[in-house]
């Protein structure tokens, strides 16, 4: 196989056609193409076949009865009438079919091919999240693949489709367009959310306390920085943190921290912190999710007792579209919900999954006006308020 290969992403930010524009460069060159798909549900006549096609092979799956027969009309309608074209629906009868792979010889002699995800949908080229790769193959292998091909299409099972066919031999799956309900990781029901009018106010006021932490954010790193270098000692860290934060309007949690805090090794706690504020540029939400969890296991390992409230109240402070404070507020309400943790999840996954959990609600639901997660903890610690729980 040659070495000319490309990965094609989809969605791709900074080239939503790159799928499209792949298969489009097939039609353009090819002397010799073959088409296969699992389902077709959408053709677009508008594709422009290159001069030099003298043969399409084109292979359509009828399982459930997915393929529409609009788009098979399309295809007939496409196909230019002086090329040699066969257009063949394979059957479930000989076992289900799911290639979905498009290979061309070229007009300039060389081979082509494109597979992966994609099937022949108006969603695989918009909003679907496919992975394809295109690539130049040996001579050998494209005629493995037509023979593959070619001897799937003679299956006396399967049926050459033409306009009679579609009309009169197969019947399209009815497709209902009612819209389907959501599943995904949220596992927390709107009702389970703080709301009501003093959530709404401790949301507000949090959103003034958070927007303080400005004034000693750049400090407070500076002085973690140097503990984690070992510049500075646990315990004069210890006090630079508390001269910063004790008094601060900027404060979620209550005192417990004075009396662990003391005795604490920072420069573990510190260096976990730095090493995920280092990363947050660079990496998407769910590598920085992962490299959270990795530290927050560590500490644990280390038995560390600032991975827990103070490390996610600093991630909350520094980072609060993305996690939670790890409380007992926190606990206390995800108590009451019953959501409880996945099984068989390290501490460090616990707190990640919680954070994508409160991330969606946010996302979806804004309660009590929440618009992070700094805002929808303090709604949460309200609630516990005003239930006599806290």
């Amino acid at each position: 196989m040659a070495s000319a290969l490309n990965l094609l992403l989809s969605p791709n930010a900074t080239n939503h056609t790159e799928l499209r524009d792949a298969y489009n460069r097939a039609l353009a060159q090819a002397e010799e193409l073959y088409i296969a798909s699992a389902y077709l549900t959408e053709w677009d006549t508008s594709c422009k076949l290159g001069k030099a096609c003298r043969s399409i092979v084109f292979l359509v799956g009828t399982d459930f009865n997915l393929t529409r027969k609009e788009a098979m009309r399309n295809v007939l309608r496409w196909v230019p009438k002086h090329i040699s074209f066969s257009f063949t629906a394979i059957s479930s009868k000989s076992g289900n079919f799911h290639p979905k792979i498009v290979a061309w010889k070229s007009s300039h002699g060389k081979y082509h091919c494109i597979v992966g995800s994609s099937n022949l949908s108006k969603a695989a080229f918009s909003n679907n999240h496919e992975a394809n790769v295109m690539m130049e193959i040996s001579l050998t292998d494209f005629k493995r693949v037509c023979s593959w091909l070619d001897a799937v299409a003679s299956d006396p099972s399967s049926s050459p489709i033409d306009k009679d066919w579609i009309e009169h031999h197969y019947t399209e799956a009815k497709i209902s367009h009612k819209s389907k309900k959501e599943t995904g990781v949220l596992k927390i029901e709107p009702s389970d959310l703080p709301h009501g009018p003093s959530c709404a106010r401790a949301v507000r006021k949090r959103r003034v306390r958070q927007a303080s932490f400005g004034e000693i954010a750049k400090p407070l790193r500076s002085a973690a920085l140097r503990c984690a270098k070992r510049k500075m000692t646990d315990g004069d860290f210890w006090k630079a943190f508390w001269d910063l934060w004790s008094r601060h309007e900027s404060r979620f949690q209550g005192s417990g921290i004075q009396i662990s805090g003391k005795a604490a090794k920072w420069h573990q706690a510190c260096s976990a912190l730095l090493k995920i504020l280092e990363q947050y540029q660079s990496f998407s939400a769910f590598q920085l999710d992962q490299l959270v969890a990795k530290e927050i296991d560590q500490l644990h390992k280390r038995k560390n007792p600032m991975r827990g409230a103070w490390l996610s109240e600093m991630l909350c402070h520094y980072l609060p579209e993305l996690y939670p404070v790890r409380n007992e507020p926190v606990l206390i309400w995800l108590s009451h919900i019953k959501l409880r943790d996945r099984w068989g999840a390290s501490e460090g996954q616990k707190y990640v999954e919680l954070a994508q959990k409160l991330r969606l609600a946010v996302q979806k639901e804004h309660p009590a006006g929440a618009r992070n997660l700094a805002e929808l903890d303090g709604a949460i610690v309200q609630w516990a308020v005003d239930r006599g729980l806290f």
